[in-house]
């Protein structure tokens, strides 16, 4: 199972239509497989949020599966965007509120000033520690979405 990392630029403007996928020319997303994740996370900038350079976990979802772009979506050509990776809704955490993860991302002699997508630059694979600090960052809305497999709680 693969764990990547994607920043989201225009999180802000995107994020309504979230569960319709992802489009991007990384055939490292084209290679993805079912049950992979993908680790979202966007700058304090397109939250609004005060400390406008800082990462930020929003979301977290799993791979339904990666195609090539049928060119369906006028926003997303295919001759600009190869790929479409649509990810599990069933499966997927939109988090409640936004997690601080920049101390897990920023590289150790990064600065602080410069924005996190600056870093973030493409999509990567996480290896098992940062993918693991993320997922304890990340706290309880993930936790119970995988220990419930995404059933509704009885109250």
């Amino acid at each position: 199972m693969a764990d990547v990392l994607i920043y989201w630029r225009d999180y802000r403007k995107n994020a309504a239509g979230q569960y319709a996928g992802w489009h991007s020319n990384s055939q490292l997303l084209g290679k993805l497989l079912p049950g992979d994740r993908l680790w979202l996370v966007t700058s304090g900038k397109s939250l609004g949020h005060e400390v406008e350079q800082a990462g930020f976990l929003v979301a977290v979802w799993q791979v339904a599966e990666a195609v090539e772009n049928p060119g369906d979506d006028p926003a997303y050509p295919k001759d600009r965007y190869r790929y479409r990776v649509v990810p599990d809704e069933g499966q997927s955490v939109t988090l409640n509120e936004p997690v601080a993860v920049d101390h897990i991302l920023r590289p150790a002699r990064g600065s602080k000033a410069v924005s996190i997508g600056r870093y973030l630059q493409g999509p990567r694979k996480l290896n098992e520690t940062t993918a693991r600090l993320l997922r304890a960052a990340a706290g309880p809305d993930l936790a119970i979405k995988w220990l419930t497999g995404g059933r509704k709680r009885e109250e």
